[in-house]
């Protein structure tokens, strides 16, 4: 029960009035010409760049100091922006945050800390109903998945004790149609359960840590599961190597799919049924660099499956 309410109160943060919308935008957008993509991120960048410099106070006192000092540079271009260091976020997050924007209106989260320097980031009801809404379009529905559709969830958050040696090691999520299965207890020993798990619940995909679904796919495949009945497999948090791929397409006997994401929420990705992974656009500019500087098209759009070929 308390992971139902959970879940409905997750819910009701991630969708409202306008998510129908908003996946039928994000719909519409796949279709766009590059250059379409690209007059729609200068207008987006160039509102983002006056917003952050008029009423986020951190930059807001950036740019005046740089003004007082006799720079004259032009807040309105991206590449006279400074680099942000995680270290002044984690000093004082608050500061980062519009002054049009009440702390009590906002969701708090941190980010997993995986280079031993975890950040807290404010995020608005708004923001979170447009990230949801471009992933249940472009992480479940290019897969043919629907919010009707039961899944799993493998992740780190303890559901039972870590020390806990009987079952179960997951929960259910009414709310949600999701069941949260426990990375901490992927074992030998246990493993057979998850598998047990994943058929009794009659999920149609998983989505987790690439490990974890590894740890589950040579179980199925050490048994000779084939009852499983997956459509899809999704990971993400972990890199997705050539080998990995392989094994959880053996094991639990359906395609795999990788995302990219973060909780800062600068750059986001999913894998399209063609095997590319697409940046999605409206996220974030993402500059990847070559030996002789900035790629020059790696700020274009990656998002519409109408570009694999």
């Amino acid at each position: 029960m308390a992971a139902t309410v959970h879940g409905a109160r997750l819910r009701m943060r991630r969708a409202g009035p306008m998510t129908g919308r908003l996946r039928e935008r994000a719909l519409e957008r796949e279709s766009w010409s590059p250059e379409q993509w690209r007059e729609w991120r200068r207008e987006r960048l160039a509102f983002v760049l006056e917003r952050a410099m008029t009423r986020v106070p951190y930059y807001r006192d950036h740019w005046s100091n740089r003004r007082r000092s006799g720079d004259r540079a032009s807040w309105e271009l991206l590449e006279n922006w400074p680099i942000l260091e995680k270290d002044v976020v984690r000093a004082d997050p608050k500061q980062f945050v519009a002054d049009d924007r009440p702390l009590w209106r906002l969701a708090e989260e941190r980010t997993s800390g995986t280079t031993g320097k975890p950040v807290t980031v404010y995020r608005s009801r708004r923001m979170d109903q447009e990230l949801y809404a471009l992933s249940a379009v472009r992480s479940r529905g290019w897969h043919g998945l629907g919010p009707g559709d039961r899944w799993a969830m493998v992740s780190g958050e303890l559901v039972t004790p870590v020390s806990a040696r009987r079952p179960p090691f997951w929960v259910w999520n009414a709310a949600q149609n999701q069941l949260y299965m426990s990375s901490y207890h992927l074992s030998p020993d246990f493993l057979p359960l998850y598998c047990d798990a994943l058929v009794r619940y009659r999920i149609r995909y998983v989505f987790g840590y690439t490990s974890s679904l590894v740890a589950l796919a040579r179980e199925a495949a050490r048994t000779g599961r084939t009852d499983l009945g997956l459509r899809v497999a999704i990971t993400n948090a972990e890199t997705l190597l050539a080998e990995q791929r392989a094994i959880i397409e053996d094991g639990l006997g359906c395609p795999v799919r990788e995302t990219y994401g973060m909780t800062e929420a600068v750059a986001f990705a999913s894998e399209c049924e063609h095997g590319v992974l697409h940046e999605w656009p409206e996220v974030g500019i993402v500059e990847r660099l070559t030996e002789d500087g900035p790629d020059p098209d790696s700020t274009g759009s990656r998002a519409g499956r109408t570009m694999c070929s």
